[in-house]
């Protein structure tokens, strides 16, 4: 998976645009409503929140697919992320 800090851009290793990260709320992962080891629930929204790190790059994409309103988690230090700089990638 590779993430892009300053658009907020993801895209799988193949280069797939996945979404674009957007949440008014700037939840703490810590302090969301657990459901399982890979997904938490919003009080805010009530939208379910996936933890990118627990995920392959097509499961993922199938569920933004989905519902291209699903939320995700991401951290700078998890172990499948690679930041990238949208000039590497080129455009959506």
């Amino acid at each position: 998976m590779k993430f892009d800090p300053i658009t907020k851009d993801i895209y799988t290793d193949k280069n797939e645009f996945v979404k674009t990260m957007n949440c008014p709320y700037k939840m703490n992962w810590d302090k969301l409503e657990r459901t399982n080891s890979t997904f938490r629930k919003c009080s805010n929204c009530d939208h379910l929140i996936v933890d990118t790190e627990i995920v392959t790059d097509d499961d993922l994409l199938k569920m933004v697919r989905q519902n291209p309103n699903t939320c995700l988690k991401i951290d700078l230090n998890q172990q499948n992320i690679k930041i990238v700089s949208n000039g590497i990638l080129g455009q959506k």
